[in-house]
Parts: C-alpha cells; sequence; structure tokens
C-alpha cells in the first residue's frame, strides 16, 4: 500500500469508528429513555391500582413531560383529576386529546369516555350523552358507551330510555335480565304517576308484570294506585299478591290491608290471608306479628303473644316483633317479661329496619329495588342492619 494513502484511510476508520460510537450511544440512550418513560407509565398504573393516586399522578406527569405523544398517559392523568375533584382541569385535559391526529379508534374510544365521565360528573348530561354518541359512531356496539348512556338515563329519571338502551346490551350480551328491566317500568311508572297520571303509570306497572310476573313493587304501588281512587278490590287483590310474593315486606301493606278488609266487613279474611302466607313461607316473621295484630285486636292477648313468642324464636333479631311483644306483655302489667324482652332487645340493637345496598353500602329506612346511589338492582335485600 502507498505510504502516503495510509494516513488517509486511518482517518476514514477513525470517523467511521466515531461515528458508530456517537449513533450508538444515541441508539442506547432513545432505548433507556423508552424503558425509563414505559416504566415510569407501569408504575403509574400500579399506583392506580393500589389506590395511591398521588403516586400515579406523580408518575404519569413525568411520562408526559418527557413523551409528550403518549396519549395513555394524559387520560390516565385526566381520570385522576377527576378522581381528586378537580374536574374543570379533567376536562381540559382529556379535550386537548380530542383535537390530535393520528389517534386509534381505541384511543379516541377512551377519550371520549373520560370526557362523558367528566361532563357526568359536572352534571352536563346532554353533553354526556352526545360524547357517548360520538364513541358509538366508532362502534355501533360498544357495550362501554351503551353503559355510559345507560347511567346518565337512570341519573336523569329517563327510564323509558334506559329500558331501551338495556334491551340493546342483553341482546349484545345475549343475557336477559327481565327483573332489571321490569323494574325501569316501573321507574317510568312512578314518574309518570308523580306527574298526575295515575291511568298511565298502571299501564307501565302490569307491562312491568308481562316483563317480570314476579315484580314485587309493581304489585305494591299498583294496590296503592287503586287505593288513591277508592278501588278497594284492586287496592287488596295486588296488595295480598304482593305480601304473597315479597313476605318479607309484608309490613309495607298490613296496615293498609287490614283497615281495608275491616271497612268491608271481612275482618275475619285477615287471619285465613297470614294463614296462607305461613304455609307457603313457614319462617315469615312478618306474617307471625300480622297474626298477632289480629288477635290482639280481637282481645285474644294470649293467642298473639304466643304468635310472637314464635316469631321471635325464628328471628330473635327482629326489632318489630320484640317491640309488639314488650306491648302486649306491659298491656298484662307482665313486669317481667317486659324486662326480659327489654334485655334481648338491647342485644340486638342494631337490628334495625335498615336496609344496606351489598353494592356501595348505602343505607335507607326504605325498601329499594333499585340503589339510589349506585343504581344497582335489588341490592338490598340480601340483608339488613
Amino acid at each position: 500500500m502507498d505510504a502516503s494513502i495510509t494516513p488517509y484511510v486511518i482517518s476514514i476508520l477513525a470517523a467511521i469508528g466515531v461515528l458508530s460510537l456517537i449513533l450508538y450511544f444515541i441508539l442506547n440512550r432513545k432505548e433507556t429513555s423508552e424503558s425509563t418513560v414505559q416504566t415510569l407509565y407501569s408504575d403509574g398504573l400500579r399506583h392506580l391500582l393500589e389506590g395511591n393516586l398521588k403516586a400515579a399522578a406523580d408518575n404519569l406527569r413525568e411520562v408526559v413531560r418527557r413523551d409528550t405523544s403518549h396519549v395513555d398517559a394524559y387520560i390516565k392523568l385526566g381520570d385522576i383529576f377527576r378522581e381528586n375533584g378537580q374536574i374543570e382541569q379533567a376536562l381540559k385535559i382529556h379535550q386537548s386529546l380530542t383535537i390530535r391526529k393520528n389517534l386509534s379508534t381505541g384511543q379516541q374510544m377512551e377519550v371520549f369516555h373520560s370526557i362523558v365521565q367528566d361532563l357526568q360528573t359536572l352534571g352536563q348530561y346532554n353533553q354526556a350523552l352526545k360524547f357517548a354518541d360520538k364513541m358509538l359512531d366508532l362502534n355501533r356496539r360498544s357495550l362501554k358507551a351503551m353503559r355510559a348512556k345507560l347511567e346518565i338515563y337512570r341519573l336523569t329519571d329517563r327510564w323509558e330510555d334506559a329500558a331501551e338502551i338495556l334491551t340493546q346490551i342483553q341482546k349484545i350480551t345475549g343475557k336477559e335480565n327481565p327483573t332489571e328491566l321490569a323494574l325501569y317500568k316501573v321507574q317510568e311508572g312512578k314518574r309518570v304517576e308523580k306527574a298526575g297520571a295515575a291511568k298511565d303509570a298502571r299501564i307501565l306497572y302490569r307491562k312491568a308484570l308481562k316483563i317480570d310476573p314476579d315484580c314485587c313493587p309493581a304489585f305494591l304501588y299498583l294496590g296503592d294506585s287503586y287505593d288513591e281512587e277508592n278501588r278497594t278490590d284492586e287496592a287488596i287483590e295486588n296488595w295480598e299478591i304482593f305480601g304473597e310474593k315479597c313476605p318479607d315486606l309484608l309490613y309495607l301493606v298490613s296496615d293498609q290491608l287490614e283497615q281495608r278488609l275491616f271497612e268491608q266487613g271481612n275482618f275475619s279474611e285477615i287471619e285465613r290471608y297470614y294463614r296462607r302466607i305461613l304455609n307457603k313461607h313457614p319462617d315469615s316473621i312478618e306474617a307471625s306479628i300480622g297474626i298477632a295484630s289480629f288477635y290482639d285486636k280481637k282481645g285474644e292477648v294470649d293467642a298473639a303473644i304466643r304468635s310472637l313468642d314464635d316469631a321471635v324464636d325464628k328471628a330473635p333479631e327482629s326489632l318489630r316483633a320484640r317491640t309488639q311483644l314488650i306491648k302486649l306483655y306491659n298491656k298484662q302489667r307482665d313486669t317481667q317479661n317486659v324486662e326480659r324482652q327489654l334485655e334481648s332487645l338491647l342485644e340486638h340493637q342494631s337490628a334495625q329496619y335498615n336496609y344496606r345496598c351489598s353494592s356501595c353500602g348505602h343505607t335507607t329506612q326504605e325498601p329499594r329495588w333499585l340503589c339510589p346511589e349506585c343504581l344497582q338492582v335489588n341490592t338490598f335485600f340480601n340483608e339488613t342492619t
């Protein structure tokens, strides 16, 4: 090789080596940076799952600082703002993502869904529905979009719309739930009746029974509606069916039922009715209390006490049964048994007629077929506190 060429070749090789090193460090740095961003994002998700919103937000802020194109991190960060009550800030973040180009369909769906939740939390239900519809424009069978609309319809008392979209959801999932669908008809009936259209409300209650023949509130509200119009026979018929289908809630109709039967001169029918329930439901505490009340009104206090004794043996925690028993013992001036029952009552003082939603823990003194807090169905009848 020519001696004059050798330095030139060496310099070229050296330059190539330097460039290779520079390229290596650049690529390695980029890879490390991407790895760090992904680690931060993963840590943020982990903190979210653990409920540590502050740590999650710190991680996600760092992610978007290092990588402004990380859409998923922006979505999650906005969601955390909403969870912390910073709704306007959450909405601002989520809305800023809608103007970005090249978002995947999945990312668009997630952005719109977060905006629906932001607007719903702000009480801007009509705007929230528009963004739920944008989700459906992207995917007509999106269950997430349909369920978002369903929740808004329930929150805004639009039960007819809620029933329609619930039907669509059930068709897609293949899981029919006539109980929930019937309850939506009942809720619509209550709304209509409150507006003064009792006849239309009864039509809706009967539609609920066509969907679910065991829909207890439909019988209850039908009875109440007929009673308001002095259609006593029809009121009694529906109340009786209600008691037979929902014996644990018999106390909701027992007083009115007894009063109407007494007014009709059918006082003896009261005992036969309670006996029918006990034949079908031997452990019905409310039927035993009802029979005891019947005997007490007839002046047969001993028979009433026996019935209540049987009730508290079956359900020692029953506040109603023990209270009635104490009244009867007090009527007989039996102080010893009054004190004994009071002691038992104190032992079971937590046994109040407060119903607790098994889904969200919301409590109420009145039975609810649809939780006003989490909107779940039939969650109040698994336990009482």
